[in-house]
């Protein structure tokens, strides 16, 4: 007899938020997007939803590290269904080259509407740079799966918004889940 069972491995730790992983990222977008402007402050992020950024950079850190800059980025949340882990996540993209992307297809007569096909978003790393590539999937129906996880879903893009860290907004999340 062991102390764990045989073949036992801790669990992946699952969270609301989604992010990239390194290679294939393949999603489907369920809401709108809402624009607004994230500051990072005492390594804490804060979003405010705004089209024109009000965020000052005395209210942000420094990136000492790359760019010299105040941290202040233009992002776009949405609803999202994460095909990696099958569940609804918030998406906050920053990434330009995800946003330009995402904009250009939106824009494009063939592609238009992001909620009506899927997207592969790949996540490479060489040394110290990352890039993104964004493919469209051919239109489908949403899934039932996905259809039935967003109407039980109650999650809402405001947790995003304020003076809330992502950290408070899945503290609250899992409060309010007990």
């Amino acid at each position: 007899m062991s102390f764990l069972p045989k073949d036992y491995s801790l669990p992946e730790s699952s969270s609301s938020f989604f992010k990239f992983q390194d290679g294939e990222n393949r999603i489907r977008i369920l809401s709108d997007a809402r624009i607004g402007f994230e500051g990072w402050k005492n390594s804490k992020p804060f979003r405010r939803e705004e089209m024109v950024c009000s965020i000052k950079p005395e209210e942000v850190d420094i990136d000492e590290k790359y760019s010299k800059k105040p941290k202040i980025n233009l992002f776009w949340a949405f609803k999202i269904w994460d095909y990696t882990d099958k569940q609804i996540k918030i998406a906050s993209i920053t990434q330009k080259t995800v946003l330009r992307a995402i904009e250009a297809l939106a824009n494009d007569e063939d592609w238009g509407d992001p909620l009506q096909y899927d997207i592969a978003i790949t996540k490479s790393k060489v040394g110290e740079r990352t890039t993104y590539a964004v493919s469209p999937k051919p239109a489908k129906k949403l899934a039932k799966e996905i259809e039935d996880a967003l109407k039980d879903s109650d999650m809402s893009l405001d947790s995003l918004f304020g003076d809330k860290t992502v950290e408070d907004a899945e503290a609250d999340e899992a409060f309010n889940n007990l």
